[in-house]
């Protein structure tokens, strides 16, 4: 038998809600192996001021520029 298999047939002897949390788990697992595996280089290069610009969202006029800063 299978791991996947194994889960299947302990899970279906589960109440409803605790079959959801076990559901809920394994997406948080797949979830978190999906981002694990993304390095700092997949992301594109940005000056410091791009990213918090990029980051600021609708607020980025309230931001002040290096200028403004120095």
């Amino acid at each position: 038998m299978t791991i996947a298999e194994k889960i299947y047939e302990l899970v279906k002897t589960l109440p409803q809600d605790k079959a959801e949390e076990i559901l809920n788990f394994a997406e948080f697992i797949c979830s978190k192996n999906l981002h694990s595996n993304q390095t700092i280089n997949d992301s594109p290069n940005l000056s410091w001021e791009e990213l918090v610009y990029s980051l600021a969202g609708s607020w980025k006029d309230d931001f002040p520029s290096l200028e403004k800063i120095r």
